[in-house]
């Protein structure tokens, strides 16, 4: 297999990838690794020892965006626009995109109530750029209806929001029309179904169960904190 993945499950930034991979079509080997006992020999790959790596021959590379780059270059392009200012405001908003990511993590590792909503008034503060920001009119994706990196970049956050949200509200009834129109489009895109393994939920319990304990999503999440 020329392309191998570095991967886990439950990783928000391997999830990207894994959508633009099966979005494109690209034959991969998709290489599991367990983050609570990483091999040795990631950091040959990873310097970090950090994923989603890639190994495309005997060249490593590592980061979500410039896999995900690499991937999209090498299918043609089509998840990217053309002109290159518009190239870099995609870019510009994958990196808040993460910063969005970073907001919802800090919601789920709260230890009481009052850090969750801190941590949500900032995740809220966070979407509400993309709401305003250049988020395609119709919101039925960033460049519009064709799937593009920005769109996979947030799907895996709209993952996480829709699990959490069944027990515990992120998202307010009211605003963020455009935020909610996009989320409900790509939580109903085949790539992101496909990417979403079949025990995620059990694997997020269990991330909240050694992570956050007795914290308000772990609570709503009926995680046993014993």
């Amino acid at each position: 297999m020329e392309i191998e993945l570095f991967l886990n499950d439950l990783c928000p930034y391997c999830q990207r990838v894994t959508i633009v991979a099966r979005h494109l079509g690209i034959a991969h080997q998709a290489t599991p690794i367990n983050l609570g006992n990483r091999p040795e020999w990631l950091a040959e790959i990873s310097p970090q020892s950090t994923v989603p790596a890639m190994r495309f021959g005997t060249t490593a590379i590592f980061d979500s965006s410039v896999i995900n780059e690499f991937l999209n270059d090498r299918a043609g392009g089509t998840m990217l626009p053309s002109d290159p200012l518009a190239r870099a405001l995609c870019r510009a908003w994958i990196n808040h995109a993460g910063h969005c990511q970073t907001q919802f993590t800090q919601c789920c590792l709260a230890a009481n109530e009052n850090g969750f909503e801190i941590a949500k008034e900032t995740l809220l503060e966070a979407l509400e750029k993309f709401e305003h920001g250049p988020l395609s009119r119709a919101a039925e994706g960033f460049n519009g209806p064709t799937l593009s990196l920005v769109d996979a970049a947030m799907a895996p956050l709209f993952t996480r929001i829709a699990h959490v949200g069944a027990q515990l509200p992120i998202l307010p009834e009211e605003g963020l029309e455009r935020i909610r129109t996009w989320s409900d489009r790509l939580l109903h895109e085949p790539a992101v179904l496909a990417s979403i393994p079949e025990k995620f939920s059990l694997m997020f319990k269990m991330f909240l169960k050694n992570r956050a304990a007795g914290g308000p999503v772990a609570a709503r999440m009926l995680v046993e904190t014993a």
